[in-house]
C-alpha cells in the first residue's frame, strides 16, 4: 500500500494541530454546554474558552478589541457577513484579479458593480494602475494570497491608495492566517475574513470575522435570532459580539482551535514553507511540458502550486499521482476562474500542490520526481 503525502493543504490542513481533536473531544464528553445560556461550571468553562480564543485571535492579528471577533461557519459565511452587511444592490466595489468565489458570488448576488484593479502575468496587483472614479467606490475586497499561483497580494501598496480615497479594505486570509503575519492596524484593514481549518491548523466549519471599529458600527446584522442576552427584546442586541452571533456557535470547533492556537506561530511556519517553496521551485526548475504560474520569487509567494501539464490532461494526472505515488492533490479551477483566466489556465485549471508546516522536505523530493516523471509522458497508463 502506497504511503500517502498530503498535498492539498490549501483547502484543508492535514494533520491539525496537535491537541485538536483531544481538545474537540473534551468539550464533546466533559462541557457540553452552550454559553450565555446558564451560570452554571460548565456553561463558564465554555464562555471563558471562548472568550480566551477571541482575544487570542485580536492579539494575533491586531484588532484592537476582542469582542469586535466574530465566530461564523467558515470564511465564506465571514466574507458573506461583512459584504451582505456593508452594501447595497449596485454599489462599486474594487476587487483584485485573483478572487475565489467566496467572494465573487456575494457581490455578484448582491448585484455590485465590479472593477477589477490592474494586475502583473502573476496576479499581482498594480494599484499605481488603477483609474476610477473614486466618489463611487463603496468598498475594496482582496484576497491576500492567492489559492492557486500562492502568489501574495501587495496589501500594503493597496491600503497606502485606499487611505487616501478613504476606501474601507476587506481582506480574505484564506491562505495567509498561520502562515504569514498580518496586523489589521498597521495595514488599515476593516474587516478580516480566515478560516479555522487551513493556516490556523484547526476544524473546519470554523471561521472568524475581525473587524475595525468603524467597519463594526457600520456593519448590519445578516443573520437574526437568540443570543442569550436581551431576551425580553425581538431586536438583535446593539452590543459586541452579540449582534452578529445569533444562534449556537461551533463549540466544539471553538475548543479546537483554542488547541491550535497554542502552536500559532507564523515566523516559524513561514521560515519552514520557504525552506520548501525553494525546494520545490529548484526541483522543477527548466522542466519540460509543464507550467507553473505565479512569482520565482519565494518572498513573493506562499506555498501553493499550481502545474499545469502541457502534455497531459491535468485531471488525469491528479488521479495518477493518487493511485500510483499516493500523492494527495486538487485538480481543476479551485473556486477561483477569474485566477485562472488572470494566468492563462482557464478553462482546463491546473494540479495544485500545497504544503503545511507538517509536509516534509522528504514528501517535497518525493513530489517532484513524481512531477518530472509525469511530464515526461506523452500519454498516461491509467
Amino acid at each position: 500500500m502506497l504511503r500517502e503525502i498530503y498535498m492539498d493543504n490549501a483547502a484543508t490542513s492535514f494533520p491539525k494541530a496537535p491537541g485538536v481533536s483531544d481538545a474537540m473531544k473534551r468539550y464533546l464528553d466533559a462541557v457540553g454546554a452552550n454559553i450565555g445560556r446558564g451560570s452554571y461550571g460548565r456553561c463558564t468553562d465554555a464562555g471563558m474558552t471562548v472568550l480566551n480564543v477571541r482575544e487570542s485571535l485580536a492579539k494575533a492579528f491586531g484588532c484592537a478589541d476582542a469582542r469586535r471577533v466574530i465566530f461564523t461557519g467558515g470564511n465564506t459565511a465571514a466574507l458573506n457577513m461583512a459584504i451582505f452587511g456593508s452594501l447595497h444592490p449596485g454599489d462599486t466595489v474594487l476587487i483584485s484579479a485573483m478572487e475565489h468565489n467566496a467572494v465573487l458570488r456575494p457581490l455578484t448576488a448582491l448585484g455590485c458593480r465590479l472593477i477589477r484593479i490592474p494586475s502583473d502575468p502573476d496576479g499581482q496587483i498594480r494599484p499605481d494602475l488603477l483609474d476610477c472614479d473614486w466618489d463611487s467606490v463603496r468598498l475594496c475586497v482582496c484576497t491576500h494570497a492567492s489559492n492557486v499561483s500562492g502568489t501574495i497580494l501587495d496589501l500594503a501598496a493597496l491600503s497606502e491608495l485606499l487611505q487616501r480615497h478613504d476606501v474601507p479594505l476587506i481582506v480574505d486570509a484564506a491562505q495567509s492566517a498561520g502562515h504569514l503575519s498580518l496586523d489589521m492596524e498597521q495595514r488599515h484593514i476593516a474587516a478580516l475574513c480566515m478560516p479555522a481549518h487551513k493556516g490556523l491548523r484547526g476544524p473546519q466549519g470554523l471561521g472568524m470575522l475581525l473587524m475595525s471599529e468603524a467597519f463594526a458600527d457600520a456593519l448590519r446584522p445578516t443573520v437574526f435570532g437568540g443570543t442569550g442576552s436581551q431576551s425580553h427584546s425581538d431586536r438583535m442586541p446593539p452590543f459586541l459580539p452579540d449582534r452578529f452571533e445569533a444562534g449556537t456557535l461551533n463549540l466544539p470547533g471553538i475548543y479546537g482551535l483554542s488547541a491550535a492556537l497554542e502552536h500559532y506561530d507564523p515566523a516559524a511556519a513561514r521560515k519552514h514553507e520557504l525552506t520548501l517553496i525553494r525546494q520545490f521551485t529548484e526541483a522543477l526548475a527548466g522542466a519540460e511540458h509543464i507550467r507553473i504560474p505565479g512569482p520565482r520569487d519565494p518572498m513573493r509567494r506562499v506555498g501553493v502550486f499550481s502545474v499545469d501539464f502541457l502534455r497531459l490532461d491535468n485531471a488525469e494526472v491528479s488521479y495518477v499521482l493518487e493511485q500510483q505515488y499516493g500523492i494527495l492533490t486538487r485538480c481543476g479551477l479551485h473556486c477561483a476562474p477569474e485566477a485562472h483566466k488572470t494566468l492563462g489556465t482557464y478553462p482546463h485549471g491546473t494540479v495544485r500542490f500545497s504544503f503545511s508546516p507538517a509536509t516534509t522536505e522528504d514528501e517535497v523530493w518525493q513530489t517532484t520526481d513524481a512531477i518530472l516523471a509525469l511530464a515526461k509522458m506523452e500519454r498516461l497508463n491509467l
